[in-house]
């Protein structure tokens, strides 16, 4: 029996205390009907309970999941439902307001994050202030593992959705958003679907914004059961490229492009996925392409296209990042992904997993810690979602390269979008230069 297959039936032998349309986390789950002319994929859609009813915040409450297999698409919807349930779950008055300067614990350098630059500061109705050493902001306490040291990290990376109050003197430093989010049937796997998630958005906004090329992968050379899976695309009129998305962690990190010129369809989507084990990579990253075909296509069916606008101030929600790439007009401007020349097989991909979570745990802390970099954990796991055999972690990076909704908010700052590409032989960029001045894809 695989992990994953146990993993499925520890999730499933907890259903009846999940799942509840009274008094359960999750209310309900469903599948959805498949559309004419999809994949072959089962879709899976949950809704939560509301947290208002007993804290301050409301938790993001719809959520779903799509794979080959509906238990494992089941599992992605509930799985999802509970991160946001519990991530939400929080006192603000019970959260410490310090500036860094002034912390009497021990915090995270406010010069460790990659947030914006200088310049986007001073721009006009700019939401966001500088993050600096005498910067008000509320606390949160996280692990690090390797080491055992506590560490305290800014509240609005950990929880969401947080919101900034006036009136409250906390300063609104940075997005609040789901990355490096992850519930699964244990502590030390939770934590590394989290890091992984970290590695695989550092990697897909390091290589969006300086337009990086990546060698791609022979989908001859996948495994019969990965190969099955993009033969579901492309029985359904699509194109699916393959790349090796892994940068300086080492981290085999897969990006997974869909392309088709049918007008019903959306003409380009991306999904990534990391993985010590490459297979599991390749296998996530065509099941996560999948989940935001089909909200592509929702978005092409409901939503008018957006205005041409030369300065992208239309993309400012997730909605309009996807909805802007659901313009067949705009599919070339991806166009750069694709003019490697390299190719490789599956099996140059190295398998870095042990298929022991702790030491697999400490095999990605490590891989982190090699690139002067350090992994930090912060347990949300509510008592209720305990009970049920569940954890629920945030893992923050200081430093990766975080993914932004928004164009116009899209992290500037920091040091590996200007660095690592040149580091791994890429052209790179400059801050002379600039950015891919294009919206990234990603939901």
């Amino acid at each position: 029996m695989t992990a994953n297959r146990t993993s499925l039936h520890r999730l499933f032998d907890s259903l009846e205390y999940l799942v509840d349309d009274q008094v359960g986390i999750i209310q309900f789950v469903l599948e959805a009907p498949r559309q004419p002319g999809s994949p072959d994929f089962f879709h899976y859609f949950a809704q939560a309970c509301n947290t208002q009813s007993f804290c301050a915040q409301t938790n993001f409450g719809k959520t779903g999941g799509a794979s080959a297999d509906p238990g494992t698409a089941m599992a992605k919807a509930i799985g999802e439902g509970i991160e946001r349930y519990c991530a939400a779950i929080y006192d603000l008055s019970e959260l410490p307001l310090y500036s860094y300067a002034n912390a009497p614990f021990q915090c995270v350098p406010p010069s460790d994050f990659a947030l914006l630059s200088p310049e986007q500061y001073q721009r006009p109705g700019m939401l966001f202030v500088p993050f600096e050493e005498h910067t008000p902001v509320r606390w949160v306490p996280a692990h690090d593992p390797l080491t055992n040291e506590r560490w305290h990290v800014p509240a609005a990376m950990v929880y969401v959705p947080y919101i900034f109050h006036r009136g409250q003197g906390d300063s609104p430093i940075a997005q609040s958003i789901s990355t490096g989010l992850a519930c699964h049937c244990s502590y030390a796997e939770a934590a590394i679907s989290a890091i992984c998630e970290v590695i695989e958005r550092d990697a897909f906004t390091i290589t969006w914004q300086a337009m990086l090329a990546h060698p791609q992968i022979n989908v001859e050379s996948l495994s019969a059961r990965n190969r099955d899976l993009v033969a579901r695309f492309e029985k359904a009129g699509y194109t699916v490229t393959l790349f090796d998305m892994t940068l300086d962690v080492g981290v085999p990190t897969i990006l997974a492009v869909s392309r088709s010129t049918r007008l019903d369809a959306p003409p380009l989507v991306p999904a990534g996925s990391a993985s010590l084990d490459p297979e599991e990579a390749v296998r996530k990253s065509l099941e996560e392409l999948e989940h935001t075909r089909e909200y592509c296509h929702k978005i092409m069916i409901h939503f008018p296209r957006l205005p041409d606008d030369p300065g992208y101030a239309s993309v400012e929600d997730q909605t309009g990042h996807l909805n802007f790439w659901c313009n067949h007009a705009n599919a070339r401007l991806a166009d750069f992904l694709f003019t490697s020349p390299a190719r490789k097989n599956f099996d140059e991909i190295p398998n870095l997993a042990t298929d022991d979570p702790d030491k697999d745990l400490e095999i990605l802390l490590r891989q982190v810690r090699k690139v002067n970099h350090r992994a930090l954990l912060c347990d949300l796991t509510t008592p209720d979602v305990r009970d049920a055999g569940l954890a629920v972690v945030r893992a923050i990076i200081p430093g990766f390269h975080p993914l932004v909704v928004g164009h116009s908010i899209r992290a500037l700052g920091g040091n590996r979008l200007w660095t690592i590409p040149q580091k791994l032989g890429y052209p790179g960029i400059t801050r002379e230069t600039g950015d891919n001045p294009v919206p990234h894809p990603y939901p």
